[in-house]
């Protein structure tokens, strides 16, 4: 017990800073020098964070789906709510958000909103107790949010009937649900890509990392790279002077989360100058444009937002990165350099299943048909 007070210390010592989405409006002007209110969505932001929508809109309307018209009510979050877009190029990949220490579904409103008006579904989702619940809790979250996605596609009534590509998901989150997002990867290796929003971190092994002691309970929290082994291409936002606000998650924030991470696993880390925790709290300017450009290159395939994600963001005072931008060639729906049989096998699988990979698009119809399947046959013969 005297181990969990520990922890819950850390997250109550930095509250007031990490989270200001978590206020309401009272509270929100009552820690003015600390956090700002938004009157266009009606949320509380970090003072220097970004706040409001910005350029979060994209060419698509969208919906949501609550559990109230039958969206699955997942037993390791709360309150889900799913956002789609309307007449998109389907089958539609997914991306689940959860939000940091104290917030609930709601504080993720904004990042569900502008995934979806891209073309993507968005789940929001918040933890059971939004207290208690630790980083690996929030990270089963994550993955119990694709699982409700996943039944959209077959449950009949539901708008996204047959609209769901059941085999791509990524998961993101703010703060301690960036942290989460993390572990999320870790749980499952099937998930395409991570964004990381001001992400904070959290493993205790006493194996691996030194011994403390709080009233005379000994924990062991650090973070080593044996802790988060993982290879899906990841995206970490993080605030440039985030230490000064969250110093007892020194070792623990985003900075330290790219350097950790193994040297094959493809990373950005996007460090706004001069930010704070706030600094992905919500999509705008180029924290949009850059987890957009993220999205559409690892999870669409789209090789000119890889070309984007190589050019230094002009509000960071650190970008790094070990991507390699690698031509897409046509018809090599495998990724092997060679278009052959086994391109037109796999091709055809597509075909069959209703999905859709930029590889294979030919014709750049933004449809995988039989079209293109004479078109790579022709590529083979000639």
């Amino acid at each position: 017990m005297k181990k969990i007070n520990f922890l819950i210390t850390i997250f109550v010592s930095n509250i007031v800073y990490s989270e200001c989405s978590d206020l309401d409006y009272d509270l929100c002007l009552t820690y003015s020098q600390y956090c700002e209110w938004s009157e266009d969505s009606g949320q509380c932001f970090e003072i220097g964070g970004g706040g409001g929508n910005g350029n979060a809109n994209g060419p698509y309307d969208f919906s949501t789906i609550s559990e109230t018209q039958g969206l699955r009510n997942g037993p390791d979050y709360r309150d889900g709510v799913v956002y789609y877009p309307i007449n998109a190029v389907a089958p539609y990949k997914s991306i689940v958000l959860t939000p940091g220490f104290g917030g609930g579904s709601s504080y993720m409103s904004a990042w569900a909103e502008f995934f979806a008006s891209h073309g993507f579904i968005a789940m929001r989702i918040g933890p059971n107790d939004e207290i208690n619940d630790s980083h690996f809790q929030r990270g089963e979250g994550l993955i119990d949010g694709i699982e409700s996605i996943r039944q959209e596609n077959t449950r009949v009534g539901s708008p996204l009937y047959g609209l769901v590509d059941t085999e791509n998901f990524s998961v993101s989150g703010y703060s301690m649900g960036g942290g989460a997002s993390q572990n999320a990867a870790l749980m499952d290796n099937s998930i395409k890509a991570v964004i990381s929003l001001n992400p904070t971190v959290l493993f205790e092994d006493c194996n691996l990392c030194p011994s403390d002691s709080y009233e005379g309970e000994v924990y062991c929290i650090c973070l080593v790279p044996e802790l988060i082994e993982h290879y899906i291409p990841t995206l970490i936002f993080a605030g440039e002077i985030e230490l000064n606000e969250l110093e007892a998650y020194a070792g623990l924030l985003g900075q330290d989360i790219y350097a950790n991470l193994p040297l094959e696993t493809e990373k950005i880390l996007f460090e706004g100058a001069g930010s704070g925790h706030g600094t992905a709290e919500s999509p705008y300017g180029e924290v949009a444009d850059y987890a957009l450009a993220f999205m559409n290159y690892f999870v669409l395939g789209d090789q000119s937002s890889c070309e984007q994600l190589l050019v230094n963001p002009s509000t960071t005072s650190q970008y790094l990165t070990n991507i390699n931008c690698q031509d897409i060639v046509q018809g090599d729906v495998n990724s092997d350099t060679i278009v052959n049989v086994q391109d037109i096998v796999l091709l055809v699988n597509l075909v069959m299943s209703n999905s859709y990979e930029n590889a294979a698009d030919l014709n750049q119809d933004d449809i995988v048909n039989v079209l293109d399947i004479v078109q790579v046959v022709n590529l083979i013969l000639n």
